[in-house]
């Protein structure tokens, strides 16, 4: 039976089968996508992937189809995927009716009502590793199949690595995320889901990954790598986990284990002010063995706001964190929101000010966006704060900067972010 799973992340990077190496958004791998794929090959399928970033148009992804037509395809989808998700559909159903459509990821897990249509045959809700693999068995075996599907939670360390090269892996390696980070690159996964209660991240999350939070065993994310950098020879590595200095015994027990393995690749990861703070130590040791960027959510220099969106972090722990860091010759990758509700301008003003006075070696800002399962998605809803544009377009993340809700001072805010910064 052959299997194609189909990458609907065009949301940002749209179309573009002549885009160059190193364009980033389209360049990436999914790794929740290469894990499934990972799994299924592991269960004895033939596996492939069309990445839908890499093509011209509707038509190319069509011709591909029926020149090599499968009998499953698979498709992971988030939020702002949706509809490229579901053209992918009708183009599949109506160029071969007799095969299966799966659907998992993200927005299916949140919104599986919004995937109750004949042309898809089952809806994975959670992650996909087990479930997937269920569903293949029962099509062989001539199984109905469920139209909600709950996917069981995998242990991390007994599934397959990813599966990179399902992708166009060349062009990963070709992408750099900070500005001198040295290729090849590699992303990685530590572990899966996030404890925190950030608002414009949860609960979406955790419907698909729940709680707790899980980790790889160092041992097994160190032997990952060790195993890629005899494969494609990389000079630096991104861990793409929300939190990865989360549990400081894994930290410590990582950082052992890499040093150990000779690696030696410099390490950008994300962290957060109030983990930093408490342990200047371990972000001591994590900068002895070559972590030379934090990506650290700072996101508003009010209080007021960060209460809002339930960060759970203090504007003095984000000071005190940028010092901290680059006492320990980090740097600092800070990210920023402008434009959450009932943001006033003058707190809009404190946040541009913060930064001035943190100084980040790359400052991120950027304006809110409401992603639809999220707790601050709701608190916009039920006041009728979201625009209408912003429900019909993709979430905007490479420096196009567009307004999403209601009652926010557009041309105050890109005043502050060109440097201006007058009280308002």
């Amino acid at each position: 039976m052959r299997v194609s799973l189909i990458f609907c992340h065009v949301g940002v990077a749209g179309m573009n089968a002549n885009r160059p190496y190193g364009d980033r958004e389209g360049s990436w791998i999914g790794h929740g996508a290469a894990s499934v794929g990972s799994s299924a090959k592991a269960a004895g399928y033939d596996v492939d992937l069309i990445d839908l970033r890499q093509l011209s148009g509707w038509d190319h992804f069509e011709r591909l189809i029926k020149e090599k037509p499968s009998d499953v395809y698979g498709l992971s989808v988030s939020a702002v995927d949706h509809w490229h998700a579901m053209r992918a559909v009708l183009v599949i159903k109506r160029t071969l009716p007799a095969c299966k459509v799966i659907v998992g990821g993200i927005h299916p897990s949140i919104f599986p009502g919004q995937y109750d249509f004949s042309a898809i045959d089952s809806v994975v809700q959670g992650e996909g590793e087990i479930a997937f693999v269920d569903l293949l068995k029962m099509i062989e075996a001539g199984q109905e199949l469920p139209k909600i599907y709950r996917g069981a939670k995998p242990d991390l360390d007994s599934i397959p690595w990813v599966d990179r090269e399902l992708f166009d892996y060349k062009r990963e390696l070709a992408c750099n995320f900070t500005p001198d980070q040295e290729l090849p690159s590699i992303t990685m996964l530590a572990g899966r889901g996030c404890p925190y209660r950030c608002q414009y991240c949860q609960p979406a999350e955790n419907a698909v990954f729940g709680n707790p939070y899980r980790l790889r065993s160092p041992e097994n994310v160190v032997a990952e790598l060790a195993y890629l950098k005899g494969r494609f020879h990389y000079k630096s590595i991104t861990f793409w986990d929300d939190t990865f200095t989360f549990k400081t015994k894994w930290i410590q027990e990582f950082c052992d284990l890499y040093e150990q393995a000779k690696i030696g690749a410099p390490i950008v990861a994300c962290s957060r002010a109030d983990i930093i703070c408490r342990n200047p130590g371990m972000i001591e040791r994590l900068a002895s063995i070559g972590v030379t960027w934090f990506v650290i959510g700072l996101e508003s220099g009010s209080q007021r706001i960060l209460d809002l969106i339930k960060k759970g972090t203090t504007v003095d722990q984000n000071i005190e964190a940028a010092i901290i860091c680059k006492a320990n010759g980090i740097k600092v990758f800070g990210t920023f929101m402008y434009g959450l509700p009932t943001e006033t301008e003058d707190e809009a003003l404190a946040t541009a000010r913060m930064i001035d006075e943190i100084q980040p070696e790359h400052a991120s800002p950027f304006y809110f966006t409401p992603i639809p399962g999220t707790g601050i998605y709701d608190f916009c809803e039920q006041r009728g704060l979201i625009l209408p544009q912003t429900k019909e377009r993709t979430i905007e993340r490479t420096g196009r900067f567009l307004p999403t809700i209601k009652g926010v001072n557009y041309d105050y805010l890109h005043s502050l972010m060109c440097g201006h910064r007058k009280a308002a």
